[in-house]
């Protein structure tokens, strides 16, 4: 079970979410405080900052606003990561699921009264990653679970939940963050240019933990050999593409992210040609600073065949998701994007 110096932010210092958090604000003072929470939304939105600053204000002497003072004793034995009534259980180093023991190390653990006057919040990251065994036993817990205890199960996909373990809980829906807000965030707390942080912003699909990455100078680097990638893809023969795939998994470790996020740019390549091929809202390009090959490039496909390649890219995404061998997946999607131009 973690609980480490990490960072904790108030409800005033979190951006865009400004419904889920006034929730959480009005249960406090009405003293309505569900058991489980489950807050729901896509990655890098503020549902772990969330689960943090409710844990902070809930337990805290002197909220101000019902917001954590960050001042008295619990307020900062939570921000240096001692408190010992905030638990977080997330997926273990190098393992993809959460597991049955670390279910049983919350049941111990609620099996005694809080060790504070106040109480104890077990914050689950990923929760939609419980193994079938973990969920189970998760669920016995929802069913009977000791006072002065709060869940907050945080995850991005309800769909891998158990439908009994969602109906236990609060549910709060934390909305994608509009995109001149990221924009705003990345020039004035991360030193961005304007172009870059507004290309990053697109790019995050309402997420400023992914734009955050998108920022980053070693993902520019990495973009723009995405994009000639992509193009040498469109431009050069069948023959070619193993040589092509075989490069990029030579390039860095297959297990990290580097896949998910050169398919997050050829996706956004895909749409952008695809606006360009219906004409108009030229505003709304993501990779602005290629509108020139992408207008290029456009002229090799149909709008059906655009649709069809965007489909190809989703479905590659998906299939990450679900561990299938990374150099078949690559080779695989290189064809068919290939194909798709052969057949315009």
């Amino acid at each position: 079970m973690e609980n480490k110096l990490m960072e904790m932010k108030s409800f005033r210092e979190i951006r865009g979410q400004e419904a889920a958090i006034g929730f959480l604000k009005k249960a406090i003072s009405n003293d309505k405080i569900a058991t489980a929470y489950l807050f729901t939304g896509i990655k890098g939105i503020g549902k772990s900052s969330t689960a943090l600053a409710f844990a902070l204000s809930l337990n805290c002497s002197n909220p101000v606003d019902n917001d954590g003072c960050r001042e008295c004793q619990s307020c900062r034995r939570m921000i240096n990561g001692n408190h010992p009534d905030l638990l977080i259980i997330d997926l273990r180093e190098k393992k993809d699921s959460i597991a049955i023991e670390q279910i049983r190390d919350i049941n111990r653990e609620i099996s005694f009264p809080p060790a504070l006057d106040g109480y104890r919040v077990i914050i689950i990251k990923s929760a939609e990653k419980m193994t079938v065994e973990a969920a189970n036993a998760f669920l016995k817990t929802l069913e009977e679970p000791p006072s002065n205890n709060i869940f907050i199960l945080n995850a991005a996909d309800t769909g891998q939940l158990l439908p009994t373990i969602i109906s236990r809980c609060q549910k709060i829906y934390f909305r994608p963050i509009n995109e001149r807000e990221i924009e705003e965030f990345l020039i004035n707390n991360n030193d961005v240019d304007e172009a870059r942080a507004k290309i990053a912003a697109r790019l995050s699909e309402g997420s400023i933990g992914q734009a955050k990455i998108f920022a980053q100078d070693d993902f520019f680097s990495d973009r723009i050999d995405w994009i000639t990638m992509l193009h040498n893809v469109i431009t050069s023969p069948f023959a070619s593409l193993f040589d092509i795939a075989q490069k990029f998994i030579n390039k860095g470790n297959p297990k990290d992210n580097r896949m998910n996020l050169m398919l997050r740019v050829w996706r956004s390549l895909y749409r952008d040609m695809l606006l360009i091929k219906y004409g108009g809202l030229q505003d709304f390009i993501i990779n602005f600073d290629f509108k020139e090959q992408l207008e290029s490039s456009s002229s090799a496909f149909t709008i059906d065949g655009l649709l069809q390649s965007i489909s190809i890219i989703v479905r590659a995404e998906r299939d990450l998701m679900a561990n299938l061998n990374v150099l078949f997946l690559i080779e695989r999607s290189l064809f068919a994007l290939k194909r798709v131009v052969n057949s315009a």
